[in-house]
Parts: C-alpha cells; sequence; structure tokens
C-alpha cells in the first residue's frame, strides 16, 4: 500500500540514547572531556554509494550545487531507502505563483520542463536559473520537476533537494507564506517514517560498528531545519516553531556524545548545535517575547575566537533585543576583530551617527575592492542622511548602483531618498528599476525584484 506520510512519533529510540544533562541546556555541547576523540587525519567518509536515481545529479553541476546545499557527509546514508514519497508529489501541494508584484522590468515567462524531457536537461535549467539569480523562476521549475514522471518516487535525495530548492527560493523570493503551507505536506518530520532503522544502516556500514547502531533520519538537516520555521508559520503556532528547533537539538547531542566521532563530524554537529542556539533567540524576537529573548541569548556560550560570523549574528541579535550594552561588551572581547562591521553599527544605534559616518569611512578606505564595500557604503550612506547631507548620500548610493550593486536594503534605501530630494519620485523609482534590470546577472541575489524593494 502507498503510504500517505509519516503518521507515527520516533520516540523511543531517540530518547533512550540522549545523553543526560542536567546542568546544560538541551541546545549546549557536551563537555569537551566526554567527548571522544579522533585523529586529526580521520576524514567523513561513505562506506557505500549512494542510490542510482533516475535524476542523475552527479552529471549536473546544477544538481551538484543543488545537492551540496542540502546533503552534508555526515548525514550519508548507508543503506537504500526503500520508502515510497509519492506523498510528496502531488501537484495539488504547489501553489501557481504570481509575478504581479514583480517590477515590470523583471518580469519573464515562467517556464517548464517540456513533456519527456531529459532529466539532465531540466537539471541543466534549473542550475542556469539558480546561477543567475532567477529564484522565482527556479521555484516553479523545481515544483514542476517534482510532479513529472521523471522523478521516481523513491528518489528520496532527488526529492528533497528539489523541495528543499522550491522551499528556500520562495523565501528568497518574498513567498514565506506560500512555501508555509506547502511545507504543511512534509507532516510530522519526528515520525519513525522519516528513520531508517538503525539495524539496517549498521548491517550496511559493517559488523564492527554495530555498536553504534542508532536512528538515522533520511531528510536533510537544512530541509529540517528550513521546515520548521515554516510549519510554525503554516500552522500559526511560533512555540511550535521552537519546540521543533529544541527537538532537532536532541541529535547533535546524542552526535557528540558518540564513540568513534571524526574531527570532521564533531566540527559540524557542534557548529549546527550553535546555529540552533541563535535561531531559537531569532524566534523568540519574531514572537515579540524580547525578555525570553534576552534570557535564552545570555545562556548562550560565547563564540570562540575566529568566528567571526557567529560573532557577528550573537551581537546582532543583542542589537535586536535593545541590549546596546551588551553587543559593546561582546565586541570588545574580541579586540582582534577591531575591523568587525558592527562597530560602526553600535554607534548608530546610539544615535551617534557623526561618528558613525567617520568609522564607516575609516572601514570603507581599508576595503576597497574587498566584498564588504558595497555594504560599508551603503551604511555610510544611511548615516550621512541622517546626518543631513542627502546630496552625498544620494551619490553614494547611485555610485553604488552604477558599479551594478543592487542589493534590497541599497535600492529600498536609494528610493526614500528620491521621495525626500524630488518631486518626480517615482519616475526616477521607475528608471531605477530599468538600469538594475540592465545589470549582469548573479547567483548572489534575487533577480526577480518585487515592487517593495523599489517603495513602487
Amino acid at each position: 500500500m502507498t503510504p500517505s506520510g509519516p503518521k507515527h512519533r520516533h520516540t523511543s529510540s531517540i530518547k533512550a540514547s540522549r545523553p543526560r544533562s542536567s546542568t546544560k541546556g538541551p541546545l549546549d555541547a557536551p563537555d569537551e572531556n566526554v567527548l571522544p576523540t579522533s585523529a586529526a587525519g580521520d576524514t567523513v567518509s561513505s562506506p557505500r554509494s549512494r542510490v542510482e536515481s533516475p535524476i542523475e545529479w552527479s552529471h549536473i553541476s546544477a544538481a551538484s550545487s543543488a545537492r551540496n546545499s542540502t546533503f552534508s557527509d555526515v548525514d550519508t546514508i548507508s543503506t537504500a531507502v526503500n520508502k515510497n514519497f509519492s506523498f510528496l508529489l502531488r501537484p495539488d501541494i504547489f501553489h501557481p505563483l504570481s509575478q504581479l508584484e514583480i517590477s515590470p522590468a523583471f518580469r519573464e515567462k515562467l517556464s517548464s520542463p517540456s513533456a519527456n524531457e531529459p532529466s539532465a536537461t531540466s537539471l541543466a535549467t534549473l542550475d542556469k536559473l539558480l546561477n543567475n539569480g532567477h529564484f522565482l523562476h527556479a521555484a516553479h521549475f523545481s515544483a514542476a520537476v517534482l510532479t513529472s514522471s521523471a522523478l521516481s518516487p523513491t528518489d528520496h535525495e532527488s526529492i528533497f533537494s528539489l523541495l528543499y530548492i522550491r522551499l528556500a527560493c520562495l523565501e528568497l523570493t518574498g513567498n514565506t507564506l506560500l512555501a508555509a503551507q506547502e511545507a504543511k505536506a512534509l507532516e510530522d518530520l519526528s515520525s519513525s517514517f522519516y528513520f531508517i532503522d538503525a539495524e539496517l544502516d549498521a548491517a550496511a556500514i559493517g559488523q564492527d560498528e554495530a555498536s553504534q547502531a542508532r536512528p538515522r533520519h533520511i531528510v536533510p538537516w537544512p530541509l529540517r531545519v528550513l521546515a520548521v520555521r515554516l510549519q510554525s508559520i503554516g500552522f500559526g503556532d511560533a512555540r511550535r516553531g521552537i519546540q521543533g528547533l529544541y527537538e532537532l537539538g536532541l541529535e547533535p547531542r546524542r552526535e557528540l556524545s558518540r564513540n568513534g566521532i571524526t574531527a570532521e563530524e564533531k566540527v559540524v554537529w557542534k557548529s549546527r548545535l550553535e546555529d540552533l542556539g541563535i535561531r531559537v533567540v531569532n524566534a523568540l524576537v519574531e514572537m515579540g517575547d524580547l525578555d525570553g529573548a534576552r534570557r535564552s541569548l545570555a545562556s548562550l556560550t560565547a563564540p570562540s575566537r575566529g568566528s567571526e560570523r557567529d560573532i557577528t549574528r550573537m551581537a546582532l541579535l543583542y542589537l535586536k533585543v535593545g541590549d546596546v550594552d551588551a553587543a559593546r561588551k561582546l565586541l570588545e572581547s574580541r579586540p582582534e576583530d577591531d575591523g568587525n562591521l558592527l562597530h560602526p553599527l553600535l554607534s548608530m544605534a546610539e544615535g551617534k551617527y557623526d561618528e558613525a559616518v567617520m568609522a564607516w569611512k575609516t572601514l570603507r578606505e581599508s576595503n576597497i575592492g574587498k566584498p564588504d564595500e558595497p555594504l560599508i557604503s551603503q551604511n555610510l550612506a544611511v548615516c550621512l542622511l541622517y546626518t543631513g547631507k542627502l546630496n552625498e548620500s544620494r551619490d553614494l548610493l547611485e555610485s553604488l548602483i552604477e558599479s551594478n550593486h543592487s542589493f534590497q536594503s541599497l535600492t529600498f534605501n536609494l528610493a526614500t531618498v528620491y521621495e525626500l530630494s524630488s518631486d518626480k519620485s517615482r519616475a526616477l523609482k521607475l528608471r531605477l528599476t530599468e538600469r538594475i534590470a540592465k545589470h549582469p546577472p548573479s547567483a548572489d541575489k534575487n533577480w526577480e525584484r518585487p515592487n517593495v524593494d523599489f517603495k513602487i
């Protein structure tokens, strides 16, 4: 009988293997002295290649990039997954996409794979769409592939990769509510349906690994994390999302306490656990529970030295909850990060715009030609606006457009400057859309720009 979807919760095997922790939170890593160590030369490898798919991911760069975004070596399943996922391939799951909110300069006809089109051709097209930043088109195209006859209902890797592309692209194009409704199709991701039998997986690895038998989740980690957020939105229950993040945290803790874990695996699972902690705080902020967010943020372990990305995320969360002093202390505890972009942001948060202007100018001079230069220049322009230098702010933002930069906050801020500096702002904003439409495509930014990005 074809399964209609996951129905039963998987509980016993997970709870039995969860390490006891009376003094640490569920999103804290186990103590280092109880973690098994491994040789520095250990590598994460798959003892058995994955089951061949009707869609040949390994031959298409598009599929490879999409697959790499959802699959990690630590998530490799060693045995065949004989499950039917036809309940995720129903056409009624996926909503039609509209371009009414897209600026006319960026509208193009949405394409679908033709009948009997080879899967390699379809995936090459999807790869091109992603590489050119056509995320709305990629969302439409991935749904078309998911509902086509070319995809086997037992090909879990391809299905989950395409589903991740669909949901992520919907979020990137401002269609979060549609993504939230479609994510419901996954149902309960903690169901036993989504786990592979521990004994079978151990047998596939080898007899010497039998002692490490443990339940394995077949859904890629990034898709599970994304689904937790989207399902909480879809069901209108924000606390469901927080609960889901804590449930996800059980797996990294279990893996970190496993005997024989390699150095590379340890890094991956610790990173995932730290990421979940940040996501919990962010979810509380979105709920408006700033007190809870502050308490959760205070309980998180400070990022290790050199983790500039994690430090930035934590400092930004401190600013979001209004704790400027805590953000400043975090940055001051990292004197080696004097070039961090957050230092002038702290000045802006305190209303010290003249001081922030000087800081942004200093940073800009040291980042000429570097990836952060456009962002620094835009923030400098915002500070110039707040200090009354409207024309200088406009010239700086215009220069970024001329240099083929067009991220969302840049276009929104320039549209605001147009409104403040001209009584023909609408014409200027429409002209701005036409100028940006001539920019070369990029995989780093969404091409289908909505009207709201230009305040039209």
